[in-house]
């Protein structure tokens, strides 16, 4: 096992780690000011023409309600809000980042890896909204990106990467157990890293450092929680591949605090369900 601070400054010295379109920035900039309007952040998402394409795509799906009837992004945000739009832009950039796959492991299942993280975030939302948590679109996003440190792992330390997933299918273990034997650490500090590199919210940082933890959480626990319980749900739902065969074990600490009961668990898993099933429908316009 190479030594784990080793690693951890490695990944902070690289360079080229991905990027996201100086859009998100701009975008993050103008919404921290209370005075902007629709059209100037409308404004600055169509100076990346990709992007907008994609985003007026995602609005007019079925997932947002509105199929056919958005024509621009000023009239999506009018419509949605600024806080969903930032997310679907967001979203949107994310997805290209998944796409870039590298040289993947033939034993590592992309497509089914992607469909778990999609069906992850659409899970987060389903909770947010059963327990009342405001900031539900901040909740998918969380659950889109949890995982993002395994494919960090897979651009950034392809030899480790592949050792991990040979040994998850050789030995039937956690994945989450695999990067703790090999590196020392977990998707959860790598990913925290592009997190951090990204500058995205303190919240989206947390989520990704502490979903299997959240009770170190102290500051977004609540956030970290719903992402932690829908990362747990969707793999026993059978929503795609988290990168192992197993289910990790829930909190449930986390189950008594977000106020889940074993009564209404039914009607919350048929939600997830039906979420995630328009949010992947959503992901295959993309």
């Amino acid at each position: 096992m190479r030594d784990s601070q080793s690693i951890q400054k490695a990944i902070e010295g690289v360079s080229n780690l991905p990027t996201l379109p100086v859009v998100i920035e701009k975008i993050t900039r103008l919404l921290q000011n209370p005075q902007t309007s629709a059209e100037e952040v409308g404004k600055a998402i169509t100076t990346d023409q990709a992007i907008a394409a994609k985003v007026l795509k995602l609005v007019n799906s079925a997932f947002y309600g509105f199929p056919g009837k958005i024509g621009t992004i000023t009239h999506a945000i009018v419509i949605l809000g600024f806080s969903t739009v930032k997310n679907i832009v967001l979203t949107a950039s994310i997805f290209d980042f998944f796409q870039r796959r590298g040289n993947m492991h033939p034993d590592f299942d992309m497509e089914k890896f992607w469909i778990h993280s999609i069906a992850c975030g659409a899970a987060s939302q389903a909770i947010a909204k059963y327990v009342g948590y405001a900031e539900k679109e901040e909740c998918f996003v969380g659950g889109l990106i949890h995982d993002v440190g395994k494919i960090v792992t897979c651009q950034i330390l392809p030899t480790e990467f592949s050792e991990i997933v040979t040994t998850v299918k050789q030995k039937n273990l956690l994945y989450y157990q695999c990067e703790k034997d090999v590196l020392g650490l977990t998707h959860q500090e790598i990913g925290a890293i592009l997190a951090q590199r990204w500058n995205l919210p303190r919240g989206l940082q947390n989520i990704v450092r502490y979903h299997h933890q959240p009770g170190l959480d102290k500051e977004f626990y609540q956030a970290t929680s719903i992402v932690h319980c829908a990362d747990v749900l969707v793999r026993a739902l059978d929503w795609g591949w988290g990168g192992d065969s197993k289910i990790p074990l829930l909190d449930h600490n986390v189950w008594r605090d977000l106020g889940i009961s074993d009564i209404s668990l039914g009607g919350l898993l048929e939600d997830i369900d039906s979420e995630a099933d328009k949010a992947t429908a959503m992901m295959r316009l993309m």
